[in-house]
């Protein structure tokens, strides 16, 4: 055989390889997840269920599979209870936002109107009236496209919201096969460990197998922080947003949870451009009061996340 038919066979091969990489993951890999998530979310919500399914079997002397099936159901049960909150105060704030989506695009673009007119009376009275002629041109672009966006936005989320409630059967189906699953899998879970990534039949030595369970870890620890943080934010603005009177502080406060969650963005930047609108609109009681509640959600974080990075993902807390 020559060389160049093996160059010819070699590269034929590895052609082949990525058809079958790129069919496995356009066809193969979202089949395998719609027919068998339920089953791979079990997994790992079964392992975090194991020391408390050990404590079950050693302190108070149950049965393993009695065991399993009662942490399930008490998980289950207090699961159910917090989506059910959340979905009834999705639905009341969405109820709130559509009722009143008119008022709420018409007050925000008055507000930033009113603060950039405030800014370029400033630019004008520096740089000339043809400057501030252009500038008030730009300005006017923006603010009517920023208004057609926050319509949209509004119509989309009405649209979602019906697309949720209609979904409601799917979702109490795929709740039922997940909590079976969690059962199967938390009661025959040392079984099916071993054959997992650290497991007792594989090879702990393996370079794959101390890469695999070093990414695992790693992902899971920092999904975990920025979750955390993501709920902190959310439940301190809330609090806080409430306090100070601020008008829509639960949705703003939800946002700010959600834009915590977004890395190297976080709810700092927003709460900034809030603050800002705030001074320009002439309310500075209320621009230092952003401006200390994201110093105050900024120092808790720098605080808090050395901890609990070393503890979730295991690096030391010093870098």
């Amino acid at each position: 055989m020559t060389e160049e038919r093996k160059a010819a066979e070699r590269l034929t091969f590895k052609f082949l390889c990525l058809l079958l990489i790129i069919a496995a993951v356009v066809w193969i890999v979202p089949l395998a997840w719609r027919m068998l998530s339920p089953f791979i979310v079990a997994v790992p919500l079964a392992a975090v269920l194991q020391p408390i399914i050990a404590f079950m079997q050693k302190k108070l002397r149950f049965r393993r599979g009695f065991a399993s099936l009662l942490i399930v159901l008490i998980l289950t049960a207090v699961v159910l209870s917090i989506l059910i909150w959340l979905f009834t105060f999705g639905i009341g704030q969405v109820t709130n936002i559509v009722s009143n989506s008119g008022d709420i695009v018409t007050d925000s673009i008055n507000s930033i109107n009113t603060a950039l007119n405030n800014l370029l009376k400033g630019i004008g009275n520096s740089a000339g009236p043809g400057v501030e002629k252009w500038l008030r041109n730009a300005v006017n672009n923006m603010v009517n496209g920023l208004g057609e966006w926050a319509s949209d936005a509004a119509n989309n989320l009405v649209a979602f919201s019906v697309q949720l409630a209609a979904s409601m059967p799917y979702v109490i189906i795929y709740i039922s096969f997940l909590v079976m699953g969690l059962y199967f899998i938390a009661n025959n879970y040392s079984e099916i460990r071993s054959h997992l990534p650290g497991g007792s039949r594989r090879n702990q030595n393996s370079n794959t197998t101390k890469l695999t369970k070093s990414a695992i870890r790693s992902l899971t620890g920092y999904l975990r922080v920025q979750c955390t943080f993501g709920l902190m934010v959310w439940i301190i603005s809330w609090i806080v947003l409430s306090i100070f009177h601020f008008r829509y502080s639960a949705i703003t406060a939800f946002f700010m949870g959600i834009m915590e969650l977004i890395p190297m963005i976080g709810s700092g930047l927003p709460y900034f451009v809030m603050s800002a609108l705030q001074f320009l609109l002439g309310n500075p009681t209320a621009g230092f009061q952003l401006l200390g509640l994201t110093l105050g959600l900024q120092i808790l974080r720098r605080i808090l996340e050395p901890k609990l990075m070393s503890d979730f993902i295991g690096i030391t807390p010093l870098p």
